[in-house]
């Protein structure tokens, strides 16, 4: 046994060595990064996961100390080098990033690949990022922590001139959410929601066959009790975390967090309070439908309100910044509307439209001139649609012009 264990070594350290001969490596505060896309990657990725770090600590608060070593990140180029090296070293293969996890911390690693979309690359190193420095100093925690922050976090974003990540709300599983606890009060019982004891004791071949309710429950649970309006599930959570134990096995972290966390909760209440919870959370296309009613019923501090919120959501989509601008010209604050108009057109708006507004509003303004400039963008970019109502208030201003014109001369 012991001479299979020593050959499994040499292997393992023969393939990093094969494998590590076209890589680059750069190290940040807590990482050491191997690219096989050069040295500049290596760096950016090393500042990007220390970001995210600090991200993660200021919820988990574990002492850096701690760490026997820097935690290790591969990248490899594309995803059948990928492959190749997971063949070599755990025999088989992944559809995303992975974290092997050794006895020895300092053979664990992170290991990735470049995505054609860059945005599913930059959710897969949050998401997997996480679940390497949660079991960094957790090496075996219940699985619905792992899995539920991991989701939390992985709308992040990152700011690389200041280095820093910024949270950002992820409600991709609130509408699947929804569904599961419609069909539970339609149905008494028989939805497929995981009850909660089987949530919080979830191994993982049960979250593999259930994965969708597994992971949609999971970030749930981990989104009420950090957000939720009574102080006791807040608790709760911090409760779940200081019970964890660095070198406790999987079911001994399970009844710690069970017994600290959730032994005094009316299971029924609990079950409520989720689903009300859920129900309650306005998602972004919740808080544009919202707006717009909001806006059509002329409630226009409501639908600011509402459209400021949703594009803190996601910032980079062009709807609210147009409601926004429509607002503020409801609102004869031409100076605000011609802002969130130009961010509109900039967050890929519709163009035309969007002109066709400006224009307006310098229109309302007092502005002829750039009124004409504005209306001139549509007729250039959409002559036979909003060009045509372009061309009429063209036509107005220019006789305007000619009128006063003309009394001037008189």
């Amino acid at each position: 046994m012991k001479r299979r264990s020593i050959i499994a070594v040499l292997l393992l350290c023969t393939t990093a060595m094969v494998f590590g001969q076209s890589m680059q490596m750069a190290e940040g505060n807590h990482y050491r990064v191997f690219s096989e896309m050069g040295k500049e990657d290596a760096q950016a990725n090393a500042e990007f996961l220390d970001a995210f770090f600090v991200l993660f600590n200021s919820y988990f608060h574990f002492d850096p100390a701690e760490l026997q070593n820097k935690m290790n990140v591969r990248l490899f180029s594309s995803k059948a080098k990928f492959d190749d090296y997971l063949r070599s070293t755990v025999s088989e293969t992944r559809d995303t990033f992975v974290f092997l996890q050794y006895k020895n911390s300092a053979k664990s690693e992170l290991v990735g690949y470049a995505m054609d979309d860059p945005e599913l690359e930059r959710r897969s190193l949050i998401h997997h990022g996480f679940v390497q420095y949660l079991r960094s100093f957790i090496s075996e925690p219940p699985l619905w922590l792992q899995k539920g922050f991991a989701i939390y976090f992985e709308e992040s974003s990152y700011n690389a001139d200041r280095k820093t990540a910024i949270y950002r709300e992820n409600l991709g599983w609130i509408p699947y959410l929804r569904t599961l606890l419609a069909e539970e009060n339609e149905t008494e019982g028989s939805s497929g929601l995981l009850p909660l004891n089987m949530l919080l004791y979830v191994d993982a071949e049960t979250a593999n066959a259930n994965i969708d309710q597994f992971y949609a429950e999971s970030w749930g649970l981990v989104s009420f009790l950090l957000n939720s309006e009574y102080k006791n599930y807040n608790r709760a959570l911090w409760d779940a975390i200081s019970s964890l134990s660095a070198d406790a096995t999987k079911r001994d972290n399970e009844n710690s967090t069970v017994q600290r966390a959730f032994a005094w909760t009316d299971r029924n209440l609990f079950v409520s309070d989720f689903a009300s919870y859920i129900s309650s959370v306005k998602t972004f296309p919740d808080l544009i439908e919202s707006g717009m009613q909001a806006y059509g019923l002329e409630q226009y501090d409501e639908a600011e309100k509402l459209f400021s919120s949703a594009m803190a959501l996601r910032p980079e989509n062009y709807i609210p910044y147009y409601y926004l601008g429509l607002i503020g010209y409801a609102r004869a604050d031409y100076a605000s509307a011609e802002y969130y108009y130009h961010s509109s057109i900039q967050a890929g708006g519709n163009a035309p439209l969007t002109y066709y507004a400006l224009g307006v509003n310098a229109y309302a303004d007092s502005r002829n001139s750039d009124a004409a400039f504005y209306l001139s963008q549509v007729k250039s970019l959409d002559p036979e649609g909003f060009g045509v109502k372009a061309d009429d208030l063209l036509t107005r201003i220019n006789s305007e012009s000619g009128n006063a014109t003309k009394e001037t001369e008189e």
